[in-house]
């Protein structure tokens, strides 16, 4: 199974010009950090999620191999990533909140990030429900669940680039 596992892990770096996006997502997170414990304005983490949106959509389009149904799948992401990059924000202003706060943060600020946190993570869920069953019934089950794998590959590459950067809670004093 592990090998398996590499074998197709290789594949897929091959074919979305691996060692690029993932500098790119690396870059994203940095950025992202970057924007919340500096002074960073909205309109430049706007260009830079712009930026990585289209070399995201390059990555997917080489991956995905979409044939016929092309013109129902981009339609279908075009709608998903206008709604992640707005929770996209709302991720990266409770970051900045967060370091605002920090190091004294208090409990009542630990317990609104938290909630807005989860909220935020309840919407994206809900989002790529929704995403994932319109994708299924437009252009199949398999390329549905295609798009989601490699969604959560780059969700997860980038939330674990930014935990290696923001400092716990009592880190610091």
């Amino acid at each position: 199974m592990k090998l398996l596992r590499q074998e197709t892990i290789s594949k897929i770096k091959v074919q979305m010009n691996f060692t690029q996006l993932s500098k790119l997502l690396v870059i994203f997170s940095m950025f992202i950090v970057h924007a919340s414990f500096g002074q960073t304005n909205q309109t430049e983490v706007e260009i830079f999620q712009e930026a990585f949106g289209l070399e995201k959509k390059v990555a997917v389009a080489n991956f995905m191999n979409l044939g016929e149904s092309a013109e129902a799948f981009w339609t279908i992401y075009d709608e998903y990533e206008v709604e992640r990059k707005i929770l996209g924000k709302e991720r990266i202003q409770i970051i900045a909140d967060y370091a605002k706060s920090y190091p004294e943060i208090s409990d009542e600020v630990i317990m609104e990030l938290f909630k807005r946190t989860q909220a935020v993570r309840a919407s994206f869920d809900k989002l790529q429900e929704t995403t994932f069953k319109k994708m299924a019934k437009e252009v199949g089950i398999g390329k549905a669940a295609q798009f989601w794998q490699l969604e959560g590959y780059f969700s997860s590459v980038i939330q674990a680039n930014i935990y290696t950067q923001i400092p716990f809670i009592g880190e610091f004093k």
